[in-house]
């Protein structure tokens, strides 16, 4: 293990990512600019040819960024895994959604182990940075690794697990600040991974076993679903006495201990708040528990859909307004391209089923399948009818809301986006 810690250490090792998605790519140019020999792998060709032709398919790499790290730096990207014959370290970041009876699939990890069991992986340190549930690592992922061989764990090859906490869509926090957990197999996987990730990240948090990181992550996914849900909740406490949340949440925040503020909004949306609890869950039902948070939760979230739409049923009655919204943003997050889990989707669908006609306008995504239809993003200028009710989903920062509340009459804010808006001819109905 010396030889490898070495490689790690000089920076001589060649790393390979697999999966090249939001984790997956900019993991892959940190590693590359740090100095490492790098393959990336996925499997959708699209992908492939577009990183070939310098195009960036992921909000958080422009295509500055991914040519200057090709012209000058060591990195390579392939659809097929031969690279991992020449390989010192192999990074898993493929995607583990929910399947469609909400239980964890990990399918995509299962088929990456058995394509990297092809191979020889004596003397590699295989990390896996993809969300599972606690003791996926150990329990999967390894056996898979040792099943074509008679290798040790720790003395021969290493096995690593190291959550992702990339948050796409910002630029305060990124992997060099954002301090890495990692847990090994044995205690020398540990080290190991230390090694490899002091290179990219600045604070390594290192913890007992790939259990306990793979616990870290669900618990901070967990606690932030569960207080949105709690803020949902009290959103709806608050319409019903009368009360602003917005102006509660912003009186609350000024305690300087004792309180974190959590917004309220139309859904939960993404590749983690939505998911990662439930992998907790199904690991709790394995063992004939469960976690009454958890399920309260998301009973709450997963209803502000429904509640969104409800709402907006009552507003065109009450204004007497044509029977069409208009969804201004249907991104999970604003400034983001990724529509994964996004509320926008749910509501959309229930508006569908209610015969409620939809347009949607957003400047990351150019058209959406909503019911087996191809719906295109329209001009925001197109929704300047005033009987007709827009609904902001996803408040990206390059909306001009002091424009758009100039040519609207009637707006369902489900996100405070025009919290400084003062013109008064405008209704604005608040989440």
């Amino acid at each position: 293990m010396n030889e490898l810690a070495k490689k790690l250490k000089d920076k001589t090792a060649n790393v390979t990512v697999i999966g090249l998605g939001y984790i997956g790519l900019p993991l892959s140019i940190s590693f590359a600019k740090a100095g490492f020999n790098v393959f990336g792998i996925d499997i959708d060709n699209s992908k492939i040819q577009s990183l070939h032709e310098q195009n960036s398919y992921i909000s958080d790499v422009s295509d500055k960024e991914l040519k200057k790290t090709i012209k000058n730096h060591k990195i390579n990207f392939t659809s097929n895994y031969s690279p991992i014959v020449e390989s010192d370290v192999v990074i898993i970041c493929v995607p583990t959604p929910l399947n469609k009876t909400k239980d964890p699939d990990i399918s995509y990890i299962v088929k990456v182990s058995e394509e990297i069991s092809k191979f020889d992986i004596n003397k590699k340190l295989i990390c896996l940075e993809s969300t599972v549930y606690p003791g996926a690592t150990e329990e999967v992922i390894l056996p898979i690794l040792t099943s074509n061989n008679n290798l040790k764990i720790g003395d021969d090859f290493n096995l690593l697990f190291s959550p992702e906490r990339m948050d796409p869509g910002q630029s305060n926090w990124n992997l060099s600040n954002t301090p890495k957990v990692i847990g090994g197999i044995t205690s020398r996987c540990t080290d190991l991974g230390q090694i490899l990730y002091n290179s990219v990240s600045d604070n390594i948090i290192k913890v007992s076993s790939t259990k306990a990181a793979e616990m870290t992550k669900l618990l901070e996914n967990t606690f932030r679903a569960a207080n949105i849900g709690l803020i949902n909740e009290m959103a709806l406490i608050c319409k019903k006495l009368n009360l602003d949340i917005w102006e509660i949440i912003e009186a609350a925040k000024t305690k300087p201990y004792g309180y974190m503020p959590f917004y309220p909004g139309p859904g939960l949306g993404g590749h983690c708040i939505p998911v990662d609890p439930r992998y907790l869950e199904w690991k709790l039902e394995m063992l004939n528990t469960e976690s009454k948070f958890i399920k309260l939760s998301e009973d709450i979230n997963f209803g502000m859909p429904d509640y969104v739409v409800q709402s907006a049923e009552e507003i065109i009655k009450k204004h007497n307004l044509n029977n069409k919204v208009n969804i201004i943003g249907v991104t999970y997050k604003p400034n983001v391209s990724d529509i994964r889990e996004s509320p926008a989707i749910d509501i959309m669908q229930i508006l569908s089923k209610k015969n409620i006609k939809f347009s949607f306008n957003d400047p990351h995504i150019n058209k959406l399948e909503i019911e087996n239809l191809t719906i295109k993003s329209e001009s925001i200028e197109s929704f300047f009818n005033n009987k007709e009710l827009s609904i902001i989903i996803t408040d990206h920062a390059n909306y001009d809301w002091d424009y758009i509340s100039k040519n609207l009459e009637i707006i369902y804010d489900t996100r405070n986006a025009l919290r400084n808006i003062k013109n008064t001819k405008i209704n604005i109905y608040k989440l």
